[in-house]
C-alpha cells in the first residue's frame, strides 16, 4: 500500500532517535510507554536514562523499594504511574518468571496497561502486526483516509472500524518500524494544531489535504477544552493533580519529617491560609488511599512518608 509504503520512507529520512528504541530490549519499551503517557517526548528522553541507571532490569524495578520507584519518577507528573509500572514488573515475575508478554491479550491483564499499551507493547517490543492507536495515529487516519479532522469520540463500531484499517496498513513483518514512523510523523507533520500538508510526502493521496489548502486553519478540528476539577492559586484555576503532585515532590525532600500542616500548605499552595487545611487534608487523604503516601496527624502536626 502506497500509504506505507511512503509514511516508511518518510521515516527513513525523519525518524527520531530514542533511546528505546532499536535496542530488542521490551523492558526498555515498557518503561518508555508508561512515561509516555500525558508527557512530552524530550522530558521522558531524559528521564528514562536516568530510571535506567537506577532500574536497569525489570527485576531490578520489581525488587525495589517502592519510595525509591516514587523517587525516581520525580519529575515527570501522574505519580500513580510509577505505582503501575512497580506493579506491572511484579506481576510478569510472578505470574510469566520475569518474560513480559508479547500478545495483547495477556499483557490487558496486566498492572497499568490498557487497550493502547497493550497493542503498542506488542507492536513496538515484539514487533507484532497489532494496532496501536493513540490520538496521534486517530488522527493521522481519520486525515488521510477520510478527509476530516479527528472528531468527537469515536462509538464502539467506529473504532472497531479504525482497528481494522490500521491493522490492514500495517506492513508485512514491520510492525515496529510502521507503528514508530506514525508516531513520529504524527509529532512532526501531521501535528494536531500546525500540520505540515506543504512538506508532506502523502498529500498527493490524502484526502484531507485539499480540504486544508482551500480552507487552512479553519479546516482544523477544535476540541472543547474540559476543565479539570480544583482551586484557585492567587487568582488562576489550577487543577487538584498539579497540587497533588507538588505535595509528593515536597515529601520526595522531606521524607518521614514532622511539618506543620500550614507548612506544607504555603508550600505547595502559594496563597495558603488556614481555611485550606481541610482541602489539604482530602489531598493527603486521596494519595495515601491511591497508596503513593502515608500520613499521620496529631494536632496540626503532620507526619509524612512516601509509601513503602
Amino acid at each position: 500500500m502506497d500509504f506505507s509504503r511512503l509514511l516508511l520512507q518518510w521515516y527513513s529520512k525523519h525518524q527520531r532517535e530514542l533511546p528505546w528504541r532499536n535496542c530488542n530490549n521490551p523492558y526498555y519499551v515498557v518503561v518508555s510507554e508508561f512515561m509516555l503517557q500525558q508527557t512530552q517526548v524530550p522530558r521522558v528522553v531524559e528521564k528514562f536514562k536516568a530510571f535506567i541507571l537506577l532500574f536497569p532490569t525489570l527485576p531490578d524495578l520489581a525488587n525495589a523499594n517502592k519510595a525509591n520507584v516514587i523517587k525516581a519518577w520525580s519529575g515527570l507528573g501522574y505519580n500513580r504511574r510509577a505505582l503501575l509500572l512497580h506493579s506491572f514488573a511484579q506481576e510478569v515475575i510472578t505470574k510469566y518468571n520475569g518474560e513480559i508478554p508479547s500478545v495483547p491479550e495477556a499483557l490487558i491483564k496486566l498492572a497499568g496497561i490498557g487497550t493502547y499499551t497493550a497493542g503498542s507493547i506488542s507492536s513496538f517490543a515484539f514487533n507484532r502486526p497489532e494496532p496501536a492507536i493513540d490520538v496521534n495515529v486517530r488522527r493521522i487516519y481519520m486525515r488521510f483516509f477520510h478527509g476530516k479532522d479527528q472528531g468527537l469520540p469515536m462509538d464502539k463500531k467506529e473504532e472497531q472500524k479504525l482497528y481494522n484499517l490500521v491493522k490492514e496498513t500495517i506492513p508485512e513483518n514491520n510492525s515496529s518500524d510502521f507503528h514508530n514512523a506514525l508516531m513520529d510523523f504524527g509529532s512532526l507533520c501531521c501535528t494536531r494544531d500546525t500540520p505540515q500538508c506543504q512538506h508532506c510526502p502523502l498529500q498527493k493521496t490524502c484526502q484531507f489535504f485539499p480540504h486544508y489548502k482551500s480552507k487552512g486553519p479553519q479546516a482544523l478540528y477544535v476540541m472543547e477544552k474540559k476543565v479539570e476539577q480544583g482551586v484557585k492559586e492567587n487568582g488562576k484555576h489550577i487543577p487538584h493533580r498539579i497540587f497533588r503532585g507538588r505535595i509528593v515532590e515536597y515529601i520526595r525532600n522531606n521524607n518521614n519529617k514532622e511539618v506543620s500542616l500550614s507548612t506544607i500548605g504555603k508550600a505547595i499552595k502559594k496563597d495558603f491560609t488556614i481555611n485550606d487545611s481541610s482541602w489539604l487534608l482530602k489531598l493527603c487523604c486521596k494519595l495515601q488511599e491511591d497508596k503513593l503516601i502515608t500520613y499521620t496527624i496529631d494536632d496540626q502536626i503532620i507526619k509524612l512518608n512516601l509509601a513503602h
